[in-house]
């Protein structure tokens, strides 16, 4: 199930903006949010492909989708 299918699912709105990581090589798609009759477009991470760091530069592996900030890296 891609990261798109999943927040339609959960009825999920976007409010944090960290941890920030660094990535060599991921895939991105545009997100559709509507609100208050506007249409808007963010891009988002759909996977990682290649290595991952955190801001301490180290190498992280980040997961897409979890239930909890905390479980945000494997």
């Amino acid at each position: 199930m891609s990261l798109i299918i999943e927040q339609r699912l959960d009825n999920n709105t976007f409010t944090d903006s960290g941890p920030k990581i660094y990535t060599t090589g991921a895939s991105l798609i545009p997100l559709e949010i509507f609100n208050n009759n506007k249409r808007r477009y963010v891009w988002v991470v759909n996977e990682f492909d290649d290595d991952s760091y955190n801001q301490n530069g180290e190498i992280c592996h980040p997961n897409l989708y979890c239930d909890q900030k905390k479980n945000l890296f494997r």
